[in-house]
């Protein structure tokens, strides 16, 4: 099975370097520790889904943008439904965790 996680952190640090700001400067608008980039790309750590799309708004875009380019041939880049559903058929294991909020939403409603 193909790691993505280093090509969705090359985008990462790609997009981080044209806003001009450091990995800890990033890692804390995602709300974790400043070494946390450093530590996921030095530990050869996979990204959790949560982080992901931390970044991604951390970073200001859409957070389909990070995914590897050749996920993306047919995508409409705005369905991130549809990009789990081709990365699930090209064999890739994707891991949802399911957010505090809606934990909280859902406790809400009974």
């Amino acid at each position: 099975m193909r790691r993505i996680s280093k090509e969705i952190l090359r985008k990462i640090n790609l997009q981080r370097k044209m806003m001009g700001i450091t990995q800890a400067q990033l890692s804390l608008k995602m709300e974790k520790s400043p070494q946390f980039l450093t530590k996921v790309k030095q530990d050869d750590r996979d990204l959790k889904v949560d982080d992901f799309f931390k970044a991604a708004e951390a970073l200001d875009i859409n957070p389909c943008y990070l995914l590897p380019d050749d996920i993306l041939e047919n995508l409409n880049n705005e369905n991130i439904e549809e990009a789990i559903k081709v990365l699930t058929n090209k064999g890739y294991r994707i891991t949802l965790e399911e957010s505090e909020q809606k934990k909280s939403i859902g406790d809400d409603k009974g």
